[in-house]
């Protein structure tokens, strides 16, 4: 194929995605509607999801160099710098796409994008298919700069990973020297949850939306947003201690493993991203999903908008979110000593912070589950959890603070307080038992 038949093809596949994004949100409408949705946030997300969806398949599945073209160097050449020949090849398909369109449906646009009215019915006609050729290669162009961009900085990624000697598999490329790495699983754990954060996103997105107001924002669904990133985070750290611990094992032996992270104090931390990620699964499950997860697949895989036997909507308002603010509260302090593992950081504060989370994340479940039966809990419970609480997050501000960590410093106080305010916007449902 030449590059022409390429760029032809690239410009295909946004289109495609231009295309679903609107089907998927009914972008339908005057001119000055569809330009609203367009530029509205369902339908920005929207494209974000779906271009990313394909740059992580192209850069780490490789699925399009599998059939000889679209490699790197034209991406870098004819799609990011835009170096290589005249703009207006870029608008031959998506051009080529409006005229079919307006030939196969030129009485309804005429009726929803008719904006000038004249004596001459042949002018009024040419008016309004113009002004749908615009609309179009308007919505093209705002996708296909969302798509570079995202393209752009997902191979800059993958480059980063490759001089770091990273690869998608390379928790399975066993080299047998003995030695450990902590590095090997980042890249398959990376991408494995952000493909879960589009599946969740989509499911939650189509089941927080009634038929007719699919374009609206509902806040329920930002809550919904919310609780993908917590488990996103969770999913992230929960997968890479099993890839990783599985390379380490693989390149020695189970014994030397386990004693060189005993060692080191990272094997009770795996063991607590693993049985975080069980707890806060068990709580979606029953609370996020109601135990409909057949239902909860099929909106997140499928290009359906609603189940009918599926409208229940999660209760923010009970008991069991104070069970959620703190298991997330614990996956984000996991998340920090799993991070400071990675990088090699050693520190009084990260063996403050391990042993705060090891000591008081069995407490709590046990206690959890007494008050679940007792519908009550001891004040000294509740103490010596908001105790290591506040050990916790002292020692991982000072932490980040202290590797200048400033934006992601941030992002944890940003992400903590969240909690906090769900946590105290619930704590009538703590009932203090008579000691």
């Amino acid at each position: 194929m030449t590059n022409f038949n390429y760029l032809l093809t690239f410009t295909a596949i946004i289109v495609v995605i231009e295309f679903y994004s609107e089907i998927h949100l009914r972008n339908y409408g005057s001119i000055t509607e569809r330009l609203y949705h367009l530029f509205g946030w369902k339908a920005l997300f929207n494209i974000f999801k779906l271009s990313l969806l394909f740059a992580i398949s192209y850069v780490s599945f490789g699925l399009f160099n599998l059939f000889g073209f679209l490699s790197k160097e034209f991406i870098r050449s004819n799609i990011i710098d835009l170096n290589d020949g005249p703009l207006y090849l870029y608008l031959i398909v998506p051009f080529c796409v409006s005229i079919v369109i307006i030939l196969f449906n030129s009485a309804e646009l005429f009726q929803t994008f008719r904006t000038i009215s004249t004596s001459n019915k042949q002018l009024d006609s040419f008016i309004t298919n113009i002004t749908y050729i615009i609309f179009r290669l308007i919505s093209f162009i705002l996708t296909f700069f969302i798509f570079r961009n995202i393209l752009k900085y997902i191979i800059e990624l993958d480059n980063y990973f490759s001089a770091n000697n990273q690869s998608l598999l390379d928790w399975l490329n066993v080299t047998k020297d003995g030695q450990d790495n902590y590095n090997k699983g980042v890249y398959f754990s990376l991408i494995l949850t952000t493909l879960i954060f589009i599946f969740f996103n989509n499911a939650f997105i189509k089941k927080n939306s009634d038929t007719w107001d699919y374009r609206k924002i509902k806040m329920v669904f930002f809550k919904y947003f919310f609780i993908t990133i917590i488990l996103c985070i969770g999913l992230f750290f929960g997968f890479f201690s099993i890839f990783n611990g599985i390379f380490n094992i693989l390149n020695s032996s189970f014994s030397e493993w386990f004693s060189k992270d005993n060692l080191l104090g990272i094997f009770p931390i795996r063991i607590s991203s693993l049985l975080i990620i069980i707890y806060l699964s068990t709580y979606i499950y029953k609370q996020v999903l109601h135990g409909r997860i057949a239902h909860f697949i099929v909106l997140g895989f499928l290009p359906l908008r609603q189940i009918k036997e599926y409208d229940r909507f999660m209760i923010f308002e009970d008991r069991e979110t104070l069970f959620f603010t703190q298991i997330s509260f614990y996956i984000l302090n996991i998340a920090l000593a799993e991070l400071f593992i990675i990088l090699g950081y050693k520190s009084i504060y990260l063996s403050l912070l391990n042993f705060s989370i090891l000591f008081i994340l069995d407490d709590f479940k046990i206690i959890s589950e007494y008050s679940k039966n007792l519908r009550s809990v001891l004040r000294n419970h509740f103490n010596r959890i908001w105790l290591f609480n506040l050990i916790m997050f002292i020692a991982s501000v000072i932490l980040l603070f202290h590797k200048n960590h400033i934006l992601l410093l941030c992002v944890y106080i940003i992400l903590t307080l969240i909690l906090t305010y769900y946590y105290l916007r619930n704590a009538r449902a703590i009932n203090f038992e008579r000691q």
